[in-house]
């Protein structure tokens, strides 16, 4: 396996089966140069070079501080480890990615807002959890506490890491949904539901099954006609701001949602009301 270009002590571009690779490993370039050989037992991770990408992650590589890298290796090692499962080469890229620059914006003290906080911790708690043992070794490195809001997006991609159905952008937009149709049931009751509740748990659970079934066209299971009447006569308000959140859900996304789910998310709200008057 020979040298094209050294990256940096940890990273470099070869040449391995007549196709151009990087190479990342703990000192796999140290003191190494242009037609140096590698010893492929040092490699920890090999991937294709694509120089027609738009942001190549060899790139990335070269503008990355060996300490950095050294701790990004260190964290895939430990979450491979975790999840049981070796990280493809565009997770893996992804996460790197991500990681590089959180720590950019550690260093600078520059802080973002993640409006979807705690839908995250409701909807992915174990890899929210992955998320703050990550955090937990990266500020043991950098010196500084990662903000939870941080936490909360690194969560989105071990997510994406575990399951492999989908990307992160994917399931960040399907955590806006959920997040949208929260805020319109809201407004309508002109309340702001209290976040860290058994009620509000379960009300975020059932829209993310509702959403996931509209996304897939999955088939959900139809309320009984005379549950619908119930809550539209006994909860009016709550079944008024579920049908509007659904309304908005389609109108928005373009996507189907029965008209009767609403009696469903009714029930939901209809618990938060309930919990908000008790106090």
């Amino acid at each position: 396996m020979v040298i094209q270009k050294v990256l940096n002590h940890n990273a470099a571009i070869v040449l391995h089966n007549q196709e151009e690779k990087v190479a990342i490993g703990s000192g796999v370039a140290f003191q190494k140069k242009k037609h140096d050989s590698i010893d492929p037992a040092k490699i920890e991770k090999l991937f294709v070079h694509n120089k027609k990408s738009q942001n190549p992650f060899a790139d990335l590589l070269a503008k990355t501080q060996n300490d950095d890298i050294k701790l990004v290796q260190e964290i895939v090692n430990w979450l491979e480890t975790e999840l049981k499962k070796e990280l493809d080469s565009h997770t893996y890229a992804l996460f790197f990615d991500h990681l590089v620059h959180l720590m950019k914006r550690l260093k600078q003290d520059i802080k973002i807002n993640n409006h979807l906080l705690q839908e995250i911790k409701t909807l992915y708690p174990e890899a929210f959890r992955l998320a703050e043992e990550t955090a937990r070794k990266i500020a043991m490195s950098v010196g500084k506490t990662i903000p939870q809001d941080e936490i909360g997006f690194l969560a989105l991609h071990l997510y994406e890491a575990d399951k492999k159905q989908t990307s992160p952008r994917s399931i960040k937009e399907h955590t806006e949904a959920l997040y949208y149709m929260v805020n319109v049931m809201e407004e309508e009751l002109n309340t702001v539901f209290p976040k860290n509740t058994i009620a509000y748990e379960g009300l975020i659970s059932h829209l993310h099954v509702t959403v996931k079934a509209a996304e897939q066209e999955h088939e959900l299971t139809r309320a009984p006609a005379e549950l619908i009447e119930m809550m539209k006569m006994g909860y009016p308000k709550a079944y008024r701001a579920a049908e509007m959140a659904v309304s908005a859900f389609q109108n928005r996304y373009k996507l189907n949602i029965p008209e009767d789910e609403s009696v469903y998310i009714a029930m939901h709200l209809q618990r938060l009301i309930n919990r908000r008057m008790k106090r």
